[in-house]
C-alpha cells in the first residue's frame, strides 16, 4: 500500500499479515535472528519461537519445507497493526476529505471504499468455486482452543445480527438513559419508553 506525499518520499506499507514473515522463520532455523515468542502457534494451540514447529524436523543445512510442520504464522497486530491503523487514517481520513485525526478536530468516521468487480477481471467465473474451496479449507482447520469454532469474517455478525432480531438487543441501563435524554432533547415524548422491558447488556 503506497500514498504519495508532495516533497517527501511516498508512505510505503508493506509487510506480512502474520507477526513474522516467513522467511525470517526459516533464518532463524539457520541461525539467524530469532523470532518473537508467539510468532507460532502449534496444534495444541500453544505458541512458541521454535521453528521447528513449522516446518518439522530438518538438518542444519538442508531445505525446510513447511508441509513437515504441524504449526502455523500466527496473525499480525503491534507495530503492524499501528502501521495499518496509520494508513487507514491517511485513506479514510486525509483523502477521504473527512480529515484526518488531530488535536482540536472533531472526531468522524470517514471511509475510502474499493469495488472491484470478479466479472471483469475472473470472465473464466474461478472466482466463486475457488472462494468455497478456500472457506472449506478454513473451516476444517483445527481451532486453537479445543471446542472452540474457526468463523470466517462477518460469520460472529450474523449470527449476532439474528439473534437480536429474535431476542431485541442489550442495552446497559446508562445508555438506555442516555438514549432517552436524547430523546427528551429532540422533543420526543418518551414516557411510554421509560418503563418498556428491555433484554439486559
Amino acid at each position: 500500500m503506497g500514498v504519495p506525499v508532495p516533497g517527501r518520499a511516498p508512505l510505503v506499507l508493506d509487510f506480512a499479515t502474520s507477526i513474522v514473515a516467513e522467511g525470517k522463520v526459516l533464518v532463524a532455523s539457520q541461525g539467524g535472528k530469532p523470532i518473537p515468542a508467539d510468532a507460532l502457534v502449534g496444534p495444541d494451540g500453544k505458541t512458541s519461537d521454535d521453528p521447528h514447529l513449522l516446518y518439522g524436523d530438518y538438518e542444519r543445512i538442508g531445505r525446510r519445507d513447511i508441509k513437515n510442520g504441524a504449526g502455523a504464522l500466527r496473525t499480525f497486530g503491534e507495530h503492524k497493526g499501528s502501521g495499518l491503523a496509520f494508513m487507514c487514517e491517511i485513506l479514510g481520513g486525509a483523502l477521504s476529505g473527512n480529515g484526518a485525526t488531530g488535536p482540536g478536530r472533531r472526531f468522524a468516521n470517514g471511509m475510502l471504499s474499493f469495488y472491484v468487480d470478479p466479472a471483469r477481471i475472473d470472465p473464466g467465473g474461478m472466482f466463486p468455486q475457488e472462494v468455497q474451496r478456500y472457506i472449506g479449507f478454513v473451516k476444517e482447520g483445527k481451532p486453537a482452543t479445543p471446542d472452540d469454532e474457526i468463523l470466517l469474517p462477518g460469520e460472529k455478525e450474523e449470527r449476532t445480527r439474528a439473534q437480536r432480531l429474535a431476542h431485541g438487543v442489550p442495552l446497559a441501563e446508562e445508555t438506555w438513559g442516555l438514549l432517552l435524554d436524547a430523546a427528551r432533547g429532540a422533543g420526543v415524548d418518551v414516557r411510554r419508553f421509560e418503563h418498556t422491558s428491555r433484554p439486559h447488556a
